[in-house]
This record gives structure tokens, sequence and C-alpha cells, in this order.
């Protein structure tokens, strides 16, 4: 019984080195996000990264970024090409689960902001097609003493996609 015990815990150990050796791979198969220590986050065909953010990769058409100094995660998803992204932000603000929008040019990107406002935090859900995608951005808990910079760090990845067919990628970073 005790050599089964002693060739558990060398198991145990086998694995933890592996994964750690395989920079912490996701080996058990599940859908747990997988920390990117690369620095730069695949979407689909597009990679980018951000100063001060963590990045995982949720599936391959969603990756989180996760900001300790400011306890802020954004969330970038590409979505179905089926619906112009007008009417998509259309009708997810005629769902009544946003207080305010606005639409604005971000250098020639037609981009539309819903926000569901608080007390004393936010959440915003930001909709925008480049190079013929569509695109959703969620931020949700954002503080108000923190607002500029959720939305700076959210129009640096508007900007920082590939203008074009080019799709190698985000450049600003």
């Amino acid at each position: 019984m005790k050599r089964l015990y002693a060739l558990l815990v060398i198991l145990i150990i086998l694995y933890i080195g592996i994964n750690v050796g395989a920079n912490n791979l996701n080996l058990t198969g599940s859908d747990a996000p997988v920390a990117d220590d690369s620095g730069n986050v695949t979407l689909g065909e597009t990679n980018f990264s951000l100063d001060n953010f963590t990045e995982n990769k949720t599936n391959e058409t969603a990756i989180s970024l996760f900001d300790s100094n400011y306890n802020m995660t954004i969330l970038v998803e590409k979505l179905d090409n089926g619906q112009k992204i007008g009417d998509i932000a259309s009708g997810a603000y005629s769902s009544g689960n946003y207080t305010s929008n606005q639409t604005i040019d971000q250098n020639g990107v037609t981009t539309y902001f819903l926000y569901n406002e608080g007390p004393e935090s936010y959440g915003a859900d930001i909709y925008f097609n480049k190079n013929n995608q569509n695109y959703k951005i969620s931020g949700d808990g954002i503080d108000y003493a923190n607002s500029d910079y959720f939305i700076n760090n959210c129009k640096g990845i508007i900007d920082s996609l590939n203008s074009g067919n080019d799709s190698n990628g985000l450049s600003r970073w």
C-alpha cells in the first residue's frame, strides 16, 4: 500500500513537472483559459498584446486581458459576420440591458459603445467592424476613476488591428 502512495506522489510530481516544462499547457483537455507567456495572444489569425495586461485565450474566437493593477478585465471576441455590426449593436441596445450608448468614429472605424451604468462602476460592450470582421470588446465592473484607462485601451485595440487584408496581427504594440 505504501508503494501505491509513493507511486501516486511520483506521478503527481511528474505531471506537475511536465506541465511546468510545457509552459503551463492545458494538458487536461479542459476548456479553461491558458495563460500565454509569449506576450502575444491569438484571436483566430489575429494576435496582439497590451502593456500591463495578462492575456488568456478563451477559445479560437475570444481572449481575455487582465490588468491586476486596476483589477480590470477586457474581453475581445470575434463575432459572426452574418449581420451588419450596426444591426448587432442596435439589437443589443434595444434589449434594455444598457443605460446609455454612443457612436464614435475611431480613426475611420464606426464604433458603438453601449454602457450599463451603476452607482460606482459600469459595464461596457463595444461593437465594431474592421477588416470585414465584426468584433465585440467587453468590460464589467469598471470603476469610474479608471474609465479613461479602460476606454483608451479599448481604442488602442481597435486602432492596432492591421489595415487591409494582411492578417499578421495587431500592430500598435
